[in-house]
């Protein structure tokens, strides 16, 4: 198994607090993450929230009865958490008693919890999100040389433990993920029941990772009205398959106001969704892989780290586009990208003229280490 990078801060969180609250899409190998941060496998009590006989078994017991049902078990793992409709009653039961366990959730959606607790776990730093492998875990075990002679690989088939460990089956293992991360019921109050046409929509974002999209537009194509999209996307993003990045203004002249890019937090999901996992030779689309890749890392990195950033694109109504923006304490970093290290992206004049103080950096094969590494 490969060394997590969030390994030690999870040890540290089962020994000195009770309620743990992991968050992260199927396949990202939540369960044997904890699993392998606990010493003693026997102190686990393993429950799967997906089965409805489970549910039904932990939903029909009453207030002060969950403790029992746990019994003398140091470490309570619930899988798919999210879809218990008593859990704020379960994590307030564990809290008030002060008990002994440790309750571990594991949710491959966000639950539905009252916000105060949502922000008191924060607060604590007792919600986590575990994400497909980060580059640098990669990197550990198969060393730097290695890792960039497979850099293509990790483009195409994304970062998924599984894939990464047996790629012979990495096809086959992103196909099934994305029927069961996406086109399944997410929470017991959130249903995407329209199959056929949710498919092209999400067809539709993976051809356009980096654009930016109109609600309207793209359900005009998929058959779906402009707030089935949006709900849909913020289903999706919930559901840590998508991300939803704005656009960057200050009421500039021509300067986009009102709309998004959607990225994949996986490159891998991405590709299986559009059946395409031809090498770079057979591929028209390898800088716009790039460029997910690239920012998906930035995204988890600076998560694992504890790094709070906004993150924006910028584009003008003449077509003059930064790929990234971040903006960390007050200050503004903008890249553009480009596979090919032998060309240079042009920086927008205009963008140069708006935000002067922004620290512009071009991203290549020989440039990314920085820039996902950074702190």
């Amino acid at each position: 198994m490969i060394q997590r990078y969030i390994a030690p801060k999870i040890k540290e969180h089962l020994a000195t607090h009770n309620i743990l609250l992991l968050l992260g899409t199927r396949g990202v190998q939540k369960f044997k993450l904890v699993a392998s941060c606990i010493e003693n496998q026997e102190e686990i009590l393993a429950i799967d929230a997906s089965k409805k006989k489970v549910r039904k078994e932990i939903e029909a017991l009453k207030s002060n009865g969950y403790l029992t049902y746990f019994g003398d078990k140091k470490f309570v793992l619930i899988r798919d958490a999210q879809y218990l409709a008593n859990l704020q009653d379960i994590i307030e039961e564990v809290l008030d008693k002060n008990a002994s366990l440790n309750l571990v959730l594991l949710c491959s959606y966000e639950p539905i919890l009252d916000q105060v607790l949502r922000d008191v776990l924060q607060m604590e730093g007792l919600e986590i999100n575990i994400f497909p492998l980060l580059f640098q875990e990669i990197a550990n075990q198969q060393g730097i040389v290695e890792f960039d002679k497979k850099l293509e690989q990790r483009i195409v088939y994304g970062n998924y433990p599984e894939v990464v460990a047996k790629p012979e089956e990495a096809e086959a293992f992103l196909i099934q993920l994305v029927k069961d991360a996406i086109f399944t019921q997410l929470n017991p109050n959130e249903r995407m029941n329209k199959g056929a046409k949710l498919l092209k929509m999400i067809q539709i974002l993976a051809f356009e990772i980096g654009q930016a999209i109109s609600y309207n537009d793209v359900g005009l194509r998929c058959g779906l009205d402009n707030e089935t999209v949006e709900r849909y996307i913020d289903l999706l993003e919930k559901a840590y398959i998508l991300k939803k990045i704005p656009c960057y203004f200050n009421n500039n002249t021509y300067e986009l106001k009102k709309t998004h890019t959607v990225y994949f937090l996986d490159n891998g999901i991405r590709n299986a969704i559009i059946k395409n996992f031809h090498g770079f030779d057979l591929r028209n689309d390898i800088d716009a892989l790039w460029k997910n890749w690239l920012i998906a890392e930035r995204i988890k990195w600076n998560d694992y780290n504890g790094l709070k950033a906004d993150y924006y694109f910028w584009k003008t109504h003449t077509k003059q586009q930064m790929d990234f923006i971040e903006e960390r304490e007050g200050k503004l970093m903008a890249y553009k990208s480009i596979w090919d290290k032998r060309k240079k992206p042009k920086f927008p004049a205009s963008f140069k003229k708006y935000y002067p103080e922004a620290g512009l950096f071009a991203l290549n094969r020989t440039t990314y280490w920085g820039f996902l590494s950074k702190k």
